[in-house]
């Protein structure tokens, strides 16, 4: 993604052309030549919304460090003797 620099006087003038310019690219704003903020897009979806892919099966999603090589079986062991 692209990144344009700007000053925060430059900001304060024309803000509404920043906030649409950050749609497509991030807007880092500077103050005194050094960055102090950054304008970036917002996702209106927040992340607990958004939808896990449909080949992810249920021990995937709750068992995504599971070893490739230890069964669902020896994991319910190994956590019952904990």
């Amino acid at each position: 993604m692209d990144e344009l620099n700007i000053a925060l006087s430059e900001l304060k003038i024309n803000v509404g052309k920043y906030i649409e310019l950050a749609e497509s690219e991030d807007v880092v704003i500077t103050k005194y030549g050094k960055p102090a903020a950054r304008i970036v897009r917002f996702d209106h979806e927040p992340w607990y919304m958004k939808k896990i892919s449909e080949d992810v099966t249920s021990v995937q999603q709750l068992f995504g460090t599971l070893p490739e090589d230890m069964s669902l079986d020896e994991m319910r062991a190994e956590r019952i003797m904990i």
